[in-house]
């Protein structure tokens, strides 16, 4: 893990190593362990898969390769997410989850499990849409 040097002016951000197990991890996509019997490993991520949510580590600081190995977010605060945007407003500190098969988060009610993720901005309602917005990352 790699743990930013902690000062005064700047807040805490903690990062992990994991390896790409699939095409197109873009910046800001939220991963997940593999858990693929024959890949499982602790180091191999992919894309939020139906079932396997509770295995989300983080946010990808960068685009990783598939078979590369990158930086993901699984702590602190982030300046850029995937937040999808509903017909309904978001409120500053609303829970966010990840979504299967998809690379962006979305809010949750109250009684969801697992807010590993909070949002520190509002935003409108519009229409159906990914937008980035200001996080917290709680995923370690």
């Amino acid at each position: 893990m790699l743990f930013k040097r902690v000062n005064r002016s700047d807040a805490e951000r903690v990062f992990a190593v994991f390896q790409a197990n699939e095409a197109n991890i873009a910046a800001d996509d939220v991963v997940q362990l593999e858990a693929t019997a024959a890949s499982v490993d602790g180091v191999k991520i992919a894309q939020p898969t139906t079932g396997q949510l509770g295995l989300v580590v983080g946010i990808a600081d960068a685009a990783i390769a598939n078979g590369s190995y990158g930086l993901v977010q699984i702590y602190g605060y982030r300046s850029t997410s995937r937040v999808v945007r509903t017909t309904s407003s978001l409120p500053l500190g609303a829970g966010l989850v990840a979504v299967a098969e998809a690379d962006y988060l979305d809010t949750v009610t109250a009684s969801a499990f697992g807010h590993y993720f909070h949002l520190l901005e509002t935003a409108a309602a519009d229409t159906l849409h990914t937008i980035s917005r200001k996080i917290f990352i709680r995923c370690m």
